[in-house]
């Protein structure tokens, strides 16, 4: 069975109850002994690791771990703080905001998500982006190619989290929120257009990916009623 690993909590002294999602779903698993660095399954001792594995049932609450074989490792010789803080930041919105149901439409998504930071020296792009593809999973699908009122594609002057998607100048209400500039919301745009991860590759700076995601987190905030951690750690 091949898995992601999105979290690991540690269970008496050297065991662990391992979260991750496979290409059938949410699982959790006991993983007896990867505290200890000697012990053979301990690289799977890492989130968003992706690896292959075999499960035994037992006498315990979850399967346990019998063997795994680790196909992809995010760690990397030198990590950045971004780095670091971009897998953060898509292992707590995988975990957070999807249930268990939807968690499997996510799999290959995230899959190359982790493979492609790994070799990028820009993550901005894949986390919007990748942000995107669990809203829109969620049931959120905002509109970015036209006003969402009228349909026009001219004049956009607004992205509106409370209407739904871009605003032109016509449509335009007094308390339509008008904070991002044309650049943010080109943004917006790109990383819900932008319909294979692999391919984001689009022009993105820290400070405007900072911009949006703030944006998107006070939007979860109200939506969803969540505080995620990880929106903190990229605004360092």
């Amino acid at each position: 069975m091949k898995i992601i690993v999105l979290s690991i909590t540690q269970y008496k002294e050297k065991d662990g109850i391992i979260d991750a999602i496979s290409e059938q779903g949410s699982i959790t698993f006991l993983a007896k002994g990867i505290m200890d660095p000697k012990n053979k399954n301990s690289a799977i001792n890492n989130a968003l690791v992706i690896a292959d594995i075999e499960l035994n049932e037992g006498n315990y609450k979850y399967p346990v771990l019998k063997t795994a074989s680790i196909t992809f490792t995010p760690m990397k010789t030198s990590n950045s703080y971004y780095y670091l803080s971009s897998l953060l930041f898509i292992g707590e919105v995988t975990k957070t905001l999807l249930q268990d149901e939807e968690k499997i439409e996510i799999f290959e998504t995230l899959a190359d998500a982790v493979q492609k930071l790994k070799t990028t020296d820009n993550p901005w792009p894949i986390v919007l982006v990748y942000l995107a593809k669990l809203l829109t999973i969620g049931g959120y699908e905002f509109e970015v190619n036209q006003c969402v009122f009228c349909g026009t594609k001219k004049e956009i002057v607004a992205f509106s989290f409370k209407d739904g998607g871009f605003v032109c100048k016509n449509c335009m209400e007094v308390d339509t929120e008008r904070d991002l500039s044309k650049t943010q919301m080109l943004l917006i745009r790109s990383a819900f257009n932008t319909k294979d991860i692999k391919e984001a590759n689009f022009e993105c700076t820290k400070e405007d990916a900072i911009v949006v995601l703030n944006k998107f987190n006070e939007f979860i905030v109200d939506s969803y009623g969540l505080n995620l951690k990880c929106f903190d750690l990229l605004n360092k």
